[in-house]
Parts: C-alpha cells; sequence; structure tokens
C-alpha cells in the first residue's frame, strides 16, 4: 500500500515538472523586473492573462490580427495614463494619437501616413518612434515602452498578412497636428535648455545659500533640503525643484523660486530680485513657457516665446555707483556697460545689471553679468567671466515710473536714461576689488 502511494506521488511531480518546462518555453519573460504602476500595470496583467489562454492553443499564430488588436493595442488606446512618449514629451505626442478605435481605421490610417511598411512590417516607422529613448530612461517608464513596442510589433505583423485590412483604405488623419515647431518646442530636451539659459545660468547669484559647495553653515541650521543645487547638474536641479514644488504650474507667478529672492516669502538670504529686474524677467519667462507646455496651451508657431538675440553670464566683477540721488532710493535701477571701440563705443553693450538703488548712502551697487548677441565673437568669450581692462561707458537707466512692476516684460529706454560714466578699469572679480565710479547729477 505504502509503494504505491510512493509511485503516485512521484506520478504527480513528475507531471508538474513537465507543465513548468512547458510553460518555460510559451510564456512572456519581460526584460525588465520593474512592472509598471497604475493602470498600466492592470494593462499588464491583462496582457499576462491573455498569453495565458494563449498558451492553450497549439499554434499561437493562429490568432487573428483583431484578436491581437483587441487584446493589446485598445488597452493603450483606453488608457487615462500617459503612453511612454510622455518621457521625452512633455505633451503634444501621445501613442494614443496612432490608434483609432477600430482595427480598420487605425491599420489604413497608419499605412497611408508611412508609419507601417506592409513589405518589412518591422521596418515599420510606428515601431521605431516608440523604440524611441531618453539617455537616461527611467525603469518603469522602459518597461511600458517595451510592452507597447511589442504590442505593436505582434500586431502589425499579423495585420499585414490580413488581405481584408490591405483592402480597407479607411484612412483618417492620425498622430499629432500640432506644428512640428509646437512639438519640438515641448521635448523635455528643448525645455531643459531653456531652463539652463533661463536659471541655471543664473543660480551663481544663490550659491551662498544653495549650493553644497558652499553652503555648510545654511544646511546645520536648516538641513539638506536648501541645497536645491545640484553641482554641475542642471538637470537635477530641475527635477528637484518641481519635486519640492518650487514651480507653481497653476499660478506661475506665486511659484516659491520668485516670491522667496523676492522677499515675498521668508528669505534667510534676502532680497535677491525684484519684479522686472533681469532675473526675474528670465525665471519668469522659463516658468511660464514650461507651464503652457505642460498645460498643452501652445497649439500655433506664433504663441511660442520669440528666442532672446542676446546670452548672458554671471560674473564674480563687482561696480559700485556713487552719488546717486537719494529720491531714487529703492527704484530699480539698471546699468548698460559698453566698450570702447576705434570709432567710439561699442553699438552692444557688453555688460549689464540692475537692483535698487540705495537712496539712504547715496549708491547703487551690484555684480555685473557679460552680455552679447548670440551670433558674436564676443559670444564665444564671455563664458570665461572676464572683462578686457580698458575704457567703457556706463549707462544709467532708473524705473521712476514703476513700468516693471505694471508689466515685468517691459523695457527701460532712453526715457529712462538719468546719465551715463565714462570709466577705465581692470575689472577685477571680487566683491572686495568692485570698480566704483561717480555719478553727477545733471
Amino acid at each position: 500500500m505504502a509503494f504505491n502511494i510512493r509511485i503516485v506521488i512521484m506520478a504527480a511531480a513528475l507531471c508538474c515538472i513537465i507543465a513548468c518546462s512547458q510553460s518555460e518555453h510559451q510564456v512572456y519573460t519581460p526584460q525588465l523586473n520593474q512592472a509598471p504602476i497604475d493602470d498600466r500595470q492592470t494593462r499588464s496583467e491583462a496582457s499576462s492573462q491573455a498569453e495565458g489562454k494563449k498558451q492553450t492553443s497549439s499554434n499561437s499564430d493562429c490568432e487573428t490580427a483583431l484578436a491581437i488588436f483587441e487584446r493589446r493595442i485598445l488597452p493603450i488606446f483606453q488608457s487615462v495614463q500617459p503612453s511612454s512618449c510622455a518621457e521625452c514629451h512633455l505633451s503634444g505626442v501621445d501613442l494614443k494619437e496612432y490608434i483609432r478605435p477600430t482595427q480598420q481605421q487605425t491599420f489604413a490610417s497608419l499605412v497611408s501616413a508611412g508609419l507601417i511598411d506592409v513589405a518589412k512590417p518591422d521596418d515599420s516607422k510606428i515601431l521605431q518612434f516608440i523604440s524611441r529613448r531618453p539617455k537616461q530612461p527611467s525603469l518603469v517608464t522602459e518597461n511600458v515602452r517595451q510592452q507597447e513596442y511589442e504590442a505593436f510589433r505582434e500586431w502589425v505583423r499579423a495585420a499585414v498578412s490580413d488581405s481584408a485590412l490591405i483592402a480597407d483604405k479607411d484612412a483618417q488623419p492620425i498622430g499629432s497636428q500640432l506644428p512640428e515647431e509646437v512639438i519640438r518646442h515641448a521635448r523635455s530636451d528643448r525645455v531643459l535648455e531653456s531652463f539652463i539659459e533661463n536659471v541655471w545660468k543664473e543660480v551663481g547669484r544663490c550659491a551662498a545659500c544653495h549650493s553644497p559647495d558652499r553652503n555648510q553653515k545654511q544646511v546645520s541650521e536648516h538641513g539638506e533640503q536648501v541645497s536645491w543645487i545640484k553641482l554641475g547638474d542642471p538637470e537635477a536641479t530641475f527635477k528637484y525643484m518641481l519635486e519640492a514644488e518650487l514651480i507653481d504650474t497653476n499660478t506661475p507667478e506665486d511659484s516659491l523660486l520668485l516670491l522667496k529672492p523676492m522677499m515675498q516669502v521668508k528669505h534667510g538670504g534676502g532680497q535677491k530680485m525684484v519684479i522686472g529686474d533681469r532675473t526675474y524677467k528670465q525665471f519668469r519667462q522659463f516658468i511660464d513657457d514650461y507651464v503652457a507646455v505642460v498645460q498643452s496651451k501652445y497649439t500655433k508657431i506664433e504663441q511660442l516665446p520669440e528666442p532672446n538675440p542676446e546670452t548672458s553670464v554671471v560674473t564674480e566683477i563687482w561696480l559700485k555707483v556713487e552719488g546717486i540721488p537719494a529720491k531714487f532710493d529703492k527704484m530699480l535701477m539698471q546699468v548698460d556697460v559698453y566698450q570702447k571701440i576705434d570709432t567710439g563705443w561699442s553699438e552692444n553693450r557688453v555688460a549689464t545689471s540692475d537692483r535698487p538703488v540705495f537712496g539712504g548712502g547715496n549708491l547703487w551697487q551690484h555684480s555685473l553679468s557679460l552680455t552679447a548677441n548670440r551670433d558674436s565673437d564676443w559670444a564665444k568669450q564671455i563664458p570665461s567671466q572676464k572683462l578686457p581692462p580698458g575704457k567703457y561707458l556706463v549707462k544709467l537707466f532708473v524705473d521712476q515710473a514703476g513700468k516693471l512692476k505694471r508689466d515685468f516684460t517691459a523695457k527701460l529706454s532712453d526715457e529712462d536714461c538719468i546719465g551715463q560714466i565714462e570709466v577705465e578699469s581692470e575689472w577685477p572679480a571680487g566683491y572686495g576689488n568692485m570698480t566704483k565710479v561717480t555719478f553727477l547729477a545733471q
């Protein structure tokens, strides 16, 4: 009796081993261990369940293109979550836009748009689009991208063999209908470029308190959260700003990135900018543009922001202007610096700075930013953060009418100029080595 029981147990175990061995050759194993979340997880589970059903058939190739479409493509179309496209496109592009409610419409539209190669399905452009990835893709999105690619590849392979689908010409507009310029503007790499140009270049003003190589005292007093600058890594800095909610996508003007340095919210570092000054303009330009991108507000080329023809670099070259009349106290003063050339003074400014006047001390002082037209030879030199020794003309502009407070995009012009000063300097760097000039009121 015991011998018979042992035989039954061994037979059952052998059946399990055989079944597992067969399953190993039939079940798809993803390359990544981390599964997607939310309804993407549901999408994956649904696909796995369907795969299990397929295993009951001796030949999975017998599944029709329609069955594959309903099993693997429609869940992508119906998902409330963004596709893997969102990792590179903050708006304007989503894989759902390349799927229509029916298989016939989807196939005919993709073929008509040149996105499916009927002769060489594995070379189809739709597969090439899906497989595109950033340099450092996230594990979750990479897994989703892999599922999307394999779903479309399986369906496309089956669809090109379906004569009825080939004959169907019910093509409709498919994919993003936005202008290419708008789509490119919303790419994550373009957004990062804008961040570098408008925010990252200015973080030198914040480094004393917020850069980990210089703020040990602040960290000891307030914690690691004050170190929002990530050394040499603008992308990581931008991501931290988003995670720390320093950018308000509902009311951009209320972003902490603006309010704290303006002292409208408690800020231990004091006032670093005011509404309408150059740094505020650049921060707002980036924030407003970013919000417009993520909220899909751009639909026409004309809505895109105009590129700034001028580039700049923050320096540690300080300029002090003494003798400023007390009546200009707390008004924003802009200082533009022009270089002496053979024919007079340079046509474009070579440096600039702005900050409120300290009327009680009859002075204005601040560090300079070197400026240049993007296509000029000087633009190639300003990264050195050095201003050549020599003679210069300093023009002073004061916002006496408060127009920058009313419209931060406004610019000071000749009507706001209160005078100019000629100066010759070596332009040494450092607060203790600032160049000093005296303003003689007219």
